[in-house]
């Protein structure tokens, strides 16, 4: 008999090395290394190493086909988004309020455009056009004329180009009315404008507040110059940008801006006091940090394009053989006074005529709206809605506005008299924003609120059918 074979060690070296050790049974599926075991490998040895000895990483991402366009960065694109969806919300924000006071002007329209120029108990029937046309009164017929015909006498240089030529070039693309493309002009300006400025409020105070201010402004008595043909909701609409753009630092864009405000209106030269004293206040507050060198003073170049664009109207009446300064005085009449001496003006309009009469009542809504002017300049500066320190320019803008109506009362065209010595107080009123931002911070008591809108919306009404009967001027 055999004696029987003794078994091979299991440590042959023509065998792999598996299970040599006794031991509990383990996984046969080899484990994949972990990141707390790196380099580990479990590659069968008859099978080529593949990865077994650390390295350097190899480049996994795929090439790109040869026409294929790299997309942008995921930081720009969030960017851009977060940036779209802010300003979307703006529009969702202020869109209620510009649609429903547009809808309160359209019904104020059709019931005084017709009830009040059509006999008691007749059939007499108006046209669309007709109603459109009770619109045409005070300023807009200028500023129409201007947009078809140019400037046909010196009376019409008090205004602007910038918004006649908007007018003149949409008529000739679309041939309509154009009354009808002025009120879109100013309508479309205007929704821009409350867009922005609900932005601006919102940034500076809270989105309260903006959503008030907004409405606050789209009800304000004179408010319907923002409706009608006028250059005020596209002048409003510059201002208020460049604003926004200089508080954000973008100055090139901020003077650009301010270049068409100056276009658009004399009111708009104002922007340069302004620029220059922003960018001031931003330099030495980034100076005592130490974060500024001289070559940042080079933006401050920006702020002469303000005055360029008055430069430009003025080259403009040279080149055609007028005074370059006809725009100060486009009556024959003087338009340059002191300050006091108008207030003196209007004190004597109301004392030297009867408070019944046109004078006496002219005068005293006159004086209301510059008390009012005057408060709202304080409250800027003191008591519990003031401004900040580094939000004085609004305050500053507000009191450079005040002097400007006081100095220039009869710009851009209208004509001073005894009844009605400030004729430029009311529609300049309405760039008066920073005061309809101390309302809407007030508004946070709701009977404040109640009160103003009990004020505002009548004599907003009241303002649109003197316009329809051509009695009050403003």
């Amino acid at each position: 008999m055999q004696a029987q074979e003794p078994s091979r060690p299991t440590n042959d070296p023509s065998e792999p090395l598996t299970n040599s050790v006794p031991g509990p049974p383990t996984n046969s599926t080899p484990e994949l290394p972990t990141n707390d075991e790196p380099g580990l490998s479990t590659n069968d040895p008859s099978e080529p190493l593949t990865n077994s000895v650390p390295g350097p990483p190899t480049n996994s991402t795929p090439e790109l086909p040869i026409n294929s366009t790299p997309e942008p960065p995921a930081d720009t694109r969030q960017e851009w988004g977060a940036l779209f969806a802010s300003w979307w919300q703006a529009c969702r924000a202020v869109l209620p309020t510009f649609l429903l006071t547009r809808l309160l002007l359209l019904v104020l329209t059709y019931f005084g455009g017709i009830l009040f120029n059509v006999p008691n108990n007749s059939s007499f029937a108006l046209t669309a056009r007709t109603v459109l046309y009770s619109w045409y009164h005070w300023d807009a017929p200028r500023y129409l004329t201007i947009a078809s015909q140019g400037y046909i006498d010196q009376s019409y240089m008090g205004f602007f180009p910038l918004y006649p030529v908007l007018v003149h070039t949409i008529s000739l693309l679309v041939h309509r009315d154009i009354l009808l493309i002025g009120m879109i002009v100013s309508n479309l300006s205007f929704f821009a404008a409350l867009v922005v400025f609900y932005r601006l409020v919102a940034y500076e105070f809270e989105a309260e507040t903006a959503a008030r201010s907004v409405l606050f402004i789209s009800i304000f008595p004179t408010a319907l110059l923002f409706f009608t043909a006028y250059n005020t909701s596209t002048l409003f609409f510059l201002l208020i940008s460049c604003f926004y753009l200089l508080r954000r630092s973008r100055w090139w864009l901020a003077g650009f801006v301010g270049l068409l405000a100056a276009l658009t209106d004399f009111i708009g030269i104002l922007l340069f006091i302004i620029f220059i004293y922003e960018f001031t206040r931003q330099y030495i507050v980034a100076q005592s940090q130490k974060t500024q060198s001289l070559l940042s003073l080079l933006p401050l170049l920006a702020s002469l394009l303000i005055p360029l664009g008055t430069g430009i109207y003025s080259s403009a009446l040279a080149r055609k053989g007028l005074d370059r300064f006809a725009f100060l005085h486009p009556q024959s009449t003087p338009s340059i006074f002191a300050p006091w001496t108008m207030l003196a003006s209007l004190f004597k309009s109301i004392t030297s005529n009867s408070v019944y009469s046109f004078g006496g009542a002219h005068g005293i809504f006159e004086l209301l709206v510059i008390v009012l002017f005057i408060a709202a300049l304080v409250l800027c500066f003191v008591g519990p809605v003031r401004l900040t320190s580094n939000q004085w320019s609004f305050g500053v803008f507000g009191i450079l506005l005040l002097l400007f109506i006081l100095i220039f009362p009869t710009l851009p065209g209208g004509m001073q008299s005894q009844y009605d010595p400030i004729p430029a107080l009311l529609p300049a009123s309405l760039l008066f924003f920073i005061g309809v931002i101390i309302i809407g911070r007030l508004g946070k008591r709701t009977e404040f609120s109640t009160m103003y809108l009990l004020f505002s919306l009548p004599m907003l009404a009241f303002f649109l059918f003197q316009l329809f009967t051509a009695y009050w001027t403003i």
